[in-house]
């Protein structure tokens, strides 16, 4: 097939690219031209900003195509418009955050969205082309739009749309450094300083998706048609399974000092940014990390085990030390959690 990945060069983006060239699919990447990352031999690369002008791409023929980052309903038509009516199937990545809310557990594809309200759109609207091309800019109205995308391309191409809601992302090259913060802190401590503060309980669950198994699965949607929304992320887990096995791939020294989590909060400390991978007890949040992934298993679906993610994922931070990361907890606010009584 034919096939364009939007945002070829990102983090999914690049892995998807990668997965349909080892498919033997004849790949392009729409890039900005602004990610410094080489593309495997063969892939062609079309230098174009999606908020801007695109019809460099009226003068090419695709089958499929992935798109990995848009963010607002007009993204999606203006890169459909520019496309063509072609189309076999679009791949939309989505965002589990699209449900808005996670008072209930086991949210299903089938569960009631919010879409973007009109002071969504004109916040999407409000923004620049380089803040529009970013997921954090859209703050809290980011999963609102996520969920008109989805709309916005169901209407273009109905039943050749695939919407993939896609859970916590992880591995080598992952940009926003969650998983990889427990996997520097673990990995550095050191007999003669073990402690490593973490969120009670042992038995917090979590759930996140080696970018590698999304990759795969996007590419099982396009080869058997299979359209419509799909939950894609790993079934829960405990974070104490997790940060064991990061002690364990590291062969680490790291002692595990389990704090309360009134106690991170009354030490000023942000779940999710301060302590990644941890989100807030608030009924809005309650089961973010706790959504029913049983249909995409059944359209094949698979996680890879854990070592197979943390092994590439330490050997790659290992070469980047001087690399500051972008969330994770500061000396200061490890040594308050550090005074507090370990529990389990």
């Amino acid at each position: 097939m034919r096939v364009l990945v939007v945002g070829g060069t990102g983090f999914l983006g690049g892995a998807i690219t990668d997965a349909l060239v080892s498919a033997g699919h004849q790949v392009a990447v729409l890039v900005r031209g602004s990610t410094k990352r080489s593309l495997p031999e063969g892939v062609e690369a079309i230098t174009a900003d999606r908020y801007g002008d695109l019809s460099v791409l009226k003068h090419h023929t695709f089958d499929w195509v992935f798109d990995t980052c848009a963010f607002s309903p007009d993204a999606v038509r203006s890169l459909l418009g520019a496309l063509g009516d072609q189309l076999q199937r679009y791949v939309f990545i989505s965002s589990i955050s699209a449900y808005g809310t996670f008072a209930k557990p086991h949210l299903n594809e089938q569960d009631p969205v919010p879409t973007a309200t009109e002071d969504d759109l004109a916040i999407a609207q409000g923004l620049s082309p380089a803040e529009r091309s970013s997921a954090a800019s859209y703050g809290a109205s980011y999963g609102a739009l996520k969920r008109a995308c989805e709309l916005a391309a169901e209407d273009v191409l109905g039943e050749r749309t695939t919407s993939l809601r896609v859970g916590l992302l992880v591995g080598a090259g992952d940009y926003t450094d969650r998983l990889t913060w427990w996997v520097r802190r673990i990995d550095q401590a050191t007999p003669q300083a073990p402690a490593v503060p973490a969120p009670a309980p042992v038995s917090r669950q979590v759930q996140m998706i080696d970018v590698r198994d999304v990759a795969d699965f996007a590419l099982v949607c396009a080869q058997t048609k299979r359209g419509g929304i799909w939950n894609v992320t790993s079934p829960p887990f405990q974070l104490g399974d997790l940060l064991q096995a990061i002690i364990s791939e590291a062969n680490s020294s790291a002692r595990l000092h389990w704090v309360e989590e009134e106690h991170i909060i009354d030490a000023g400390i942000q779940p999710w940014t301060d302590l990644p991978v941890m989100m807030p007890s608030l009924p809005g949040y309650a089961h973010f990390m706790n959504v029913d992934t049983t249909r995409a298993e059944a359209a094949g679906l698979t996680c890879r085990p854990l070592n197979e993610t943390l092994s590439p994922l330490l050997a790659w931070d290992r070469t980047r030390r001087d690399t500051a990361l972008k969330c994770g907890l500061t000396a200061d606010q490890e040594a308050a959690l550090l005074k507090q009584h370990t529990t389990s």
